[in-house]
């Protein structure tokens, strides 16, 4: 079905773009994207477990590509391979070792799964290779490889489309400059329409390899839509903030006298499982906030709405002042001198962190109080006294009805500490309204400090 859909497509156009593409990559050293036989078996695998199939987040589901696989794969859900794996959000490291790993396995001359590179996803959790009999079996049973072959031009489409929006070329020079790297030798990224989330990069034969989540537009089957310059830097910031790991990770080790004394990870993290590990915080915070000087570079007239959206996503992860540490590296950024790059200005932005970091606090509502026609919020502190507001509400009728709604009548006392507004809510049924929706509400609440309220803080109203 999909094979002859994609037989329409227009191939001189995918081999413009691939051609162009390769030479672009002249500049950094070997840059290969591509799809992977045996990690797309596994992903099929994964795909027709129960778990595969009922989580709504874990397989990408809405293409016909999925359909296909479901349509031909499914017959095979009795084999014993797929009950062995069929895993759970707890048991996310064996699903992404499962799934990872498969990539350091090769088909031999016979047909059979052999392990060719010698990596592990995560240390001690070894799935794909304990399994390996059944994998081989599968294989065989499915016709998997036939599958494969007959849905190359698909693949094909999916890479010549990523490579095309994903600016590559554009993103490692701007890391090469930013780092004064000379060169970059080289990179890989590995994609499946399959994968709907948790992203990884691991180093194969010393070559940063990142396994990444597709921007669902690429997988729009209109070939008349263009991708949106919104939609190609939202969805840049998986690529860009895996790819430059392998720029901050380094630096941050030349600069971790002072990182150690002036950044303390466990007063700029509230428990996101990074701070138990050497600089793995500000790394983070770092890569995040380099991705906003990559966007307001490159696309200014959107990257307001997109930077402030990445952080409060960042700061979801526990990473709670993600903003203030972004602002801070571009302030320091905008006014730096005309020789200056990113990485002279570690010194400067891990100054600024050792001088405030005593000073950081999540602010939260401590009290709600709902009457007919107001709502009044106490927070924990001192609040920025905006005069603009808008909440995302839930009006759980027989259809909940979503939407985003501007905050009336808007009044700050006791120091920015209480603010009252007038009651949106519909007393008919329940009603929730969120404060710091991300990609949903458009004006933050946060502190006089600069820290965001927690995303998706809520006030609920539930009929009696």
């Amino acid at each position: 079905m999909i094979n002859q859909l994609f037989n329409k497509i227009n191939l001189q156009k995918i081999f413009f773009f691939f051609t162009l593409f390769i030479l672009d990559n002249t500049l950094f050293g070997q840059i290969k994207i591509h799809t992977n036989e045996s990690y797309e078996l596994a992903n099929i695998i994964l795909a027709i477990t129960p778990y595969g199939k009922s989580d709504p987040w874990e397989v990408y589901k809405n293409t016909i590509y999925y359909q296909d696989v479901i349509a031909y794969f499914d017959k095979y859900s009795n084999h014993p391979l797929i009950s062995k794996v069929n895993y759970s959000r707890e048991s996310w490291d064996k699903y992404l070792s499962f799934r990872t790993d498969s990539y350091g396995y090769e088909f031999d001359s016979s047909g059979t799964l052999r392990k060719t590179k010698d990596f592990y996803t995560i240390k001690g959790i070894n799935e794909f290779e304990e399994n390996i009999d059944l994998i081989n079996d599968f294989i065989k049973v499915s016709g998997f490889r036939e599958f494969y072959n007959n849905h190359s031009s698909y693949y094909d489409h999916i890479i010549a489309t990523y490579q095309k929006s994903q600016m590559v070329p554009e993103i490692l020079q701007f890391l090469k400059e930013e780092f004064k790297i000379e060169k970059v030798n080289g990179f890989t990224i590995v994609i499946s329409p399959l994968v709907n989330r948790m992203n990884c990069q691991v180093s194969i034969d010393n070559i940063p390899t990142s396994f990444i989540t597709l921007p669902t537009y690429i997988f729009d089957l209109d070939k008349n839509r263009q991708a949106s310059q919104y939609d190609i830097a939202k969805e840049l910031h998986m690529l860009f903030t895996e790819i430059d790991h392998e720029f901050v990770n380094p630096t941050t080790e030349k600069f971790k006298l002072i990182c150690n004394k002036s950044f303390n990870p466990q007063k700029w993290d509230l428990g996101s499982g990074y701070e138990n590990y050497t600089n793995a915080t500000f790394n983070e915070y770092m890569t995040w906030a380099i991705y906003d000087l990559f966007v307001y570079k490159y696309f200014p007239q959107e990257a307001d709405d997109i930077v402030r959206n990445w952080h409060l996503q960042n700061e979801s992860r526990k990473f709670f002042a993600s903003t203030l540490f972004g602002s801070q590296l571009k302030n320091l950024y905008d006014t730096k001198q005309e020789t200056e790059r990113i990485i002279d200005l570690y010194p400067k932005l891990l100054e600024w962190c050792q001088n405030i970091q005593d000073d950081l606090s999540l602010p939260y509502v401590i009290n709600t109080n709902i009457t007919f026609d107001k709502i009044t919020l106490s927070f924990s502190e001192e609040m920025s006294e905006d005069t603009q507001l808008d909440a995302y509400i839930n009006i759980k009728t027989d259809s909940t009805v979503s939407k985003l709604v501007s905050l009336d009548k808007i009044y700050w006392s006791n120091n920015g500490k209480l603010l009252s507004f007038q009651n949106p809510f519909d007393y008919s049924c329940d009603n929730e309204l969120y404060f710091n929706a991300t990609w949903k509400t458009k004006i933050v609440l946060k502190s006089s400090k600069g820290i965001h309220l927690t995303p998706y803080t809520k006030i609920e109203y539930k009929k009696e």
